[in-house]
Formats: C-alpha cells, sequence, structure tokens
C-alpha cells in the first residue's frame, strides 16, 4: 500500500510545469509600487527581515519600522503580493543612477564597497549611466521561505530539479521569482549592465537557475561576507532555464504595463 508520504513524493515530481507555473501564477501577484502606501509596505517588509530577523544596520533612520534611504528616490520598487492571504511575501528595488532631473547619481555600491570593486572592465565606470543599475534589497517574508538563515532562504537542494530542467517547488520558487522580476524590471526600464551586492554562494545557486552572475570585487565585510558582482540583462534572458521561461514571460508581461508608468518616483 502506497504511504501517504510515497504519494507526496511522486505528486510533487509528476506536477506538470504548465500546472505549476498556472498555480503560482494565481496565487502570486507582482506589484510595481507606485503609490507611498505601497511603496512603504515595501519599507515596512525590509525592516522586518533585514532589521527585526537579521538585526542589519540598514537605512537611514532605524528608530522608525520603515527600511529606506536616499536611493530608494530613484528606484524601482517591487512588491510580490500573496493573493490568498493577502500579505505581501517579497520585495526587491532596482536603483536607477539617474534622478528625476536625469542627473547622474552613484549607485548603492559605489558608495558602500567603492574599494571592493576591483575587475578592470565590468566596473561601473566603464558603462553608460543610462544603461546601469543596481538590484538590492530583495527579501522574502520569513512565512514565505523554508529557511530563515538568510533574507532569501534559498538552499542548494531546493534548486535541484532545475538541474532535470523541472520547476522547484512553490517556497523556492517565490525567491527565484524575485530574481525573475528584477531581469525583466532591467529590462523593460531600457537597462542592461546590473550590479548587485550577494553571497558567492547565492550567487552559485542563481547560476544554476541559468543566472550567471559575474563576480567584479573581493568579498568584503557588508551585512556579512558579500561580494559585488554584474550580471549582462540581455544574456540573463537568453540563459533562463527553460522550465523557467514560461514564469518569466508571465511575469515580464504583467509588469510591463507597470513600468512603463514608473515616474515620478514617491
Amino acid at each position: 500500500m502506497e504511504t501517504p508520504r510515497h504519494k507526496a513524493a511522486t505528486s510533487e515530481r509528476d506536477v506538470p510545469q504548465g500546472d505549476r507555473v498556472r498555480e503560482f501564477v494565481e496565487q502570486y501577484r507582482f506589484i510595481i509600487a507606485h503609490s507611498r502606501e505601497s511603496r512603504y509596505r515595501a519599507y515596512a517588509l525590509r525592516h522586518k527581515v533585514f532589521r527585526e530577523e537579521l538585526e542589519y544596520t540598514l537605512g537611514d533612520d532605524v528608530d522608525t519600522p520603515f527600511e529606506k534611504d536616499a536611493h530608494d528616490k530613484h528606484s524601482i520598487l517591487c512588491l510580490l503580493h500573496h493573493v490568498g492571504s493577502d500579505r505581501d511575501a517579497g520585495c526587491l528595488r532596482v536603483v536607477l543612477p539617474i534622478d528625476n532631473d536625469g542627473q547622474p547619481r552613484t549607485l548603492p555600491l559605489e558608495e558602500s564597497c567603492a574599494h571592493g570593486l576591483t575587475h578592470p572592465r565590468l566596473h561601473p565606470d566603464r558603462f553608460e549611466r543610462s544603461s546601469l543599475c543596481e538590484v538590492s534589497r530583495l527579501a522574502v517574508h520569513p512565512d514565505f521561505r523554508r529557511t530563515r538563515e538568510c533574507a532569501l532562504g534559498l538552499r542548494e537542494q531546493d534548486l535541484q530539479p532545475l538541474e532535470e530542467n523541472r520547476l522547484p517547488p512553490p517556497s523556492p520558487l517565490v525567491t527565484l521569482s524575485l530574481f525573475l522580476a528584477a531581469t525583466a524590471i532591467v529590462g523593460l526600464s531600457g537597462r542592461r549592465h546590473v550590479f548587485s551586492m550577494m553571497e558567492p554562494r547565492f550567487a552559485r545557486l542563481l547560476k544554476i537557475s541559468g543566472l550567471a552572475f559575474r563576480q567584479v570585487g573581493d568579498v568584503i565585510d557588508y551585512c556579512g561576507p558579500r561580494a559585488a558582482y554584474y550580471i549582462d540583462q540581455h544574456q540573463a534572458e537568453r540563459d533562463l532555464q527553460s522550465s523557467l521561461r514560461p514564469l518569466y514571460r508571465h511575469i515580464r508581461t504583467s509588469l510591463a504595463p507597470q513600468v512603463e508608468r514608473t515616474s515620478p518616483f514617491v
């Protein structure tokens, strides 16, 4: 007789990819935070994860329950909203180094770890500011991830299905979908050259999905051991695992009309 445990394992492996994407699409919505209210929802989620849970000293005013800084004024903020519970499951931001008046600005990592940017060619100074951006403040609410070891809760075993061209179960898919959304937003905003600060082990995990970030700086102590990474958005789209492409197309299509009206920043 088949045990319940065996049934669960069998059904997990045999879920058709189209059904898994459909399930995710029905459960989650990506929302570009245009309004003050939605942007402060992102700040509140970041405060919960980065300050309360991980005890990072991020943001300008640590005495408020909102983690935000000056770069948010020039960023596209995005929320991942869980429809069934009416709660925000995750968030991210794409920092654009040009202000509302069209004046160039520095990326956050150019301020926080300029000494750690060591690659001779893949340095922000090597590109036009209008083609640059930085992806940061990716966070998943602890109720929507399997582990509390980091803000995104992604483990190597969670991504093993991708190596067999299968989608992972919903929990790690929440994390991966944030990176897919970031990739889509970067492209939709007319950017190509993407920088991000992350742990080396996390960059290795993302490579399994096809998002092959290149390390362009030394590992430094910045909320733990992190280094600057770079990825070409065009290449990222081409290299995505085939199992992730249907979900990526859905995310990009749903975000396109929202990104078009992302101005001015609040």
